[in-house]
């Protein structure tokens, strides 16, 4: 059985992008459940840290509304 790793919150020092996932899966897709490089400005390292609880949530509502915009 799968077990999704936890929520993490990624943050481009560089130009200050922001962006927290939670993964639904084991499986992580770079640029969509994980990051190495800021996709705005393309600077390396990114900061990460553990999400809390509610930071997960609301990364993965906007994950589903802009899923649901690009209908």
């Amino acid at each position: 059985m799968p077990i999704p790793p936890p929520p993490r919150q990624y943050h481009c020092p560089a130009c200050h992008w922001s962006k927290t996932v939670a993964p639904r899966s084991d499986v992580l897709m770079p640029g969509h459940d994980t990051f190495h490089s800021c996709p705005k400005c393309g600077h390396a390292p990114l900061d990460s840290q553990a999400a809390d609880g509610w930071a997960a949530g609301v990364g993965q509502a906007l994950d589903v509304l802009t899923q649901w915009l690009k209908r």
